[in-house]
C-alpha cells in the first residue's frame, strides 16, 4: 500500500534507481549508501605505561669497608645509633638524618658506608643473627655428644632466649623486620640455618629417626621463632611461663617419631 508493489517489477534505466529500490526490499537488507562508514580510533597520543620494576634496596651498591680505627669507631657509632632511634620511634622514625644526628656524624659520611636504611638495616639484622648462630652452632656440637641430647637442646633455646633480649634493640629491629619483606627474608636465612642443625641432631641422635627430620627443623624453628617474638611483646613476669611451654613443646617435637 505504500508502492513497493509497482516498483519491484518496473524496469529501470540506470542502476542507482535500482539500488535505491533494492535497499528497502522486503527482506533484504542491504547497506545503505548514504551513511558513512565507521571511523577507525585515532591513535592515542600516550604510550602505554609499562609498571615499573620494583627496586631491592639491598641490591644497592656496597660501599667502602671501614679498614682504619677511626673509621670503624665511625661505622659502629652510626649503628648504636641506628639502633636508638628505631628503639624511640620504631621503623617509621628510622630515616638517614635521624641517624645521623643521633651518631653525630654528618649525612655524607653515613652515606659513604650505607647507601641507604634498608643497608643499615641488614647490618644490624646480620651482626645478630652471627652472634645467634655462632652460638647455636657450640650448643649443638655439644648435644651431639651429650647423653641426655634432648635436655641439653632445650637448655641451649632458653639461652638463646636470653641472647635475644640482651642484644641491644631486639625487638624493634623485629619488628623492622616484619615491616620489610627484603629484610624478613634475611631472618627467615637464620632460621633456615638453624632447621638445617635440628635436622642433622635428629638423624644423628633421634631414635627411630623422623621419616622426614628436615621437615621437623623447620617446623621447630619457625615456632621457636614465633614463641620468642611473642614473648618479646610481654611483661617480664611472665616471660618464665613462656620458656616452660616452649621447652614442653620442643621436647615432644624433638622425641616423637
Amino acid at each position: 500500500m505504500f508502492g513497493f508493489g509497482r516498483s519491484q517489477t518496473k524496469m529501470y534505466d540506470n542502476r542507482d534507481q535500482q539500488r535505491a529500490v533494492q535497499k528497502w526490499k522486503p527482506g533484504i537488507m542491504t547497506k545503505r549508501h548514504d551513511q558513512p562508514s565507521p571511523r577507525p580510533d585515532p591513535p592515542s597520543d600516550t604510550a602505554p605505561v609499562t609498571p615499573r620494576k620494583r627496586v631491592n634496596p639491598l641490591d644497592a651498591p656496597k660501599r667502602r669497608r671501614p679498614k682504619q680505627k677511626r673509621s670503624r669507631e665511625t661505622v659502629e657509632a652510626i649503628l648504636q645509633g641506628a639502633i636508638r632511634v628505631m628503639e624511640r620511634g620504631g621503623f617509621e622514625a628510622f630515616n638517614v638524618h635521624a641517624i645521623a644526628k643521633e651518631a653525630e656524624v654528618n649525612v655524607a659520611t653515613l652515606y659513604s658506608y650505607f647507601a641507604n636504611k634498608h643497608k643499615l638495616l641488614e647490618t644490624l639484622t646480620q651482626n645478630q643473627l652471627n652472634e645467634r648462630i655462632a652460638m647455636l652452632e657450640d650448643a649443638f656440637a655439644k648435644a651431639k655428644a651429650a647423653p641426655d641430647w634432648i635436655s641439653s637442646i632445650c637448655d641451649s633455646i632458653i639461652d638463646l632466649a636470653r641472647l635475644r633480649a640482651n642484644q641491644a634493640g631486639s625487638v624493634a629491629l623485629r619488628q623492622a623486620l616484619h615491616a620489610s619483606p627484603q629484610l624478613w627474608e634475611l631472618d627467615q636465612d637464620g632460621n633456615r640455618i638453624a632447621a638445617r642443625m635440628v635436622a642433622d641432631l635428629l638423624e644423628q641422635r633421634a631414635t627411630p629417626c623422623p621419616a622426614n627430620p628436615k621437615l621437623r627443623g623447620r617446623i621447630i624453628a619457625e615456632y621457636v621463632t614465633a614463641i620468642l617474638d611473642m614473648k618479646a611483646q610481654f611483661p617480664v613476669q611472665s616471660h618464665a611461663e613462656f620458656d616452660q611451654e616452649m621447652v614442653a613443646l620442643l621436647r615432644v617435637h624433638l622425641s616423637m617419631p
